[in-house]
């Protein structure tokens, strides 16, 4: 493998991490928000996942955006 891709794959791995922690965060932080309206625990969970998934859907998709905007300028 040559080693400009290693290091780009290594960057990408890096990029990810980056986004779990993100989303984790962000999912925490919706979590404690859905828990303190007094709601089942349900409810929580599920919100908490949404957040999570919806950050992470975000993070995955910067990268595209911004290439993207680059190519059109």
């Amino acid at each position: 493998m040559p080693e400009s891709t290693a290091r780009s794959g290594h960057t990408w791995q890096l990029w990810l991490a980056l986004y779990v922690a993100c989303s984790m965060v962000v999912g925490l932080f919706v979590s404690l928000l859905v828990l303190r309206s007094g709601v089942d625990t349900t409810d929580v969970v599920l919100a908490g996942g949404g957040g999570f998934a919806t950050s992470f859907a975000l993070c995955l998709a910067l990268p595209a955006a911004v290439r993207e905007l680059k190519r059109q300028s």
